[in-house]
């Protein structure tokens, strides 16, 4: 598969600006977000390239295809702002005597996470606190204010592994629900690492599925990742996943 001229400048553009100290966990991928803050003054954008599910359901398929965009920025050691937007997205519908196709943008969304520091040292965790602003248009978009808190706890392990559990409850015009994710985290080599994870959402988060990713960090500052889930019941997406890349900026 040929690279993007396009993607190959921004990668270069971001390792230019790379430093020799660690980067910041990424939220990209997976179901939940990592434990950590990116730091005062720091600026992490990380974009879907795209993200995209499918779904059968009575002789219904739908596919979406999404270019998620968060932009983090780091408002003090302990606390950042997130802006995200489905910045581009397109669906399909195929069907007996059905072909409908529509693109454009979505919604919106804004965020403010908190990881406070904890003594013991093999525990992190962090708070996000976070409410959709619905500019898109339907089906795309206008999906009505919604609100939510998640949080996520990871346990550090031998051999650069972890464990973590991310927990969220949604309210809104969308309507209620809560969504639970447990994950395993382990590295193959020193820049790739992998995870295992499953899904259990109920009410407007309805889930059952489990899925994997896999992170390589191209430079210090710069993360490539690909992940998929697969829905384990009738009422669950069939495939859900992606490719992205995260980028850190001082």
């Amino acid at each position: 598969m040929k690279t993007s001229p396009l993607l190959l400048a921004v990668l270069a553009l971001a390792s230019g600006h790379a430093q020799a100290d660690d980067a910041p966990e990424f939220d990209r991928p997976g179901i939940g977000f990592s434990t950590s803050t990116v730091g005062k003054h720091v600026i992490v954008w990380e974009q879907g390239l795209p993200d995209a599910s499918r779904d059968r359901s009575d002789g219904l398929t739908t596919t979406t295809w999404t270019a998620d965009t968060l932009l983090r920025v780091g408002l003090a050691d302990t606390l950042e702002l997130q802006l995200g937007a489905h910045s581009w997205g397109r669906l399909r519908l195929r069907g007996p005597g059905i072909r409908v196709q529509d693109s454009g943008g979505g919604d919106g969304s804004a965020a403010l996470k908190w990881a406070p520091p904890l003594a013991n040292e093999q525990l992190s965790v962090a708070f996000k606190a976070g409410a959709s602003l619905p500019w898109g248009r339907a089906p795309l978009g206008d999906a009505g204010h919604d609100y939510d808190l998640g949080v996520t706890a990871t346990w550090a392990l031998p051999r650069d592994s972890s464990l973590a559990f991310y927990i969220d409850r949604q309210w809104g015009e969308g309507g209620s629900g809560w969504l639970f994710s447990p994950s395993y985290g382990f590295a193959l080599r020193p820049q790739l690492s992998a995870y295992v994870e499953a899904g259990y959402g109920t009410g407007a988060q309805y889930m059952r599925a489990a899925g994997a990713g896999v992170t390589w960090m191209v430079s210090p500052r710069v993360q490539l990742d690909a992940s998929f889930l697969r829905g384990l019941d009738a009422d669950t997406t069939d495939w859900q996943g992606g490719v992205g890349v995260s980028m850190a900026f001082d």
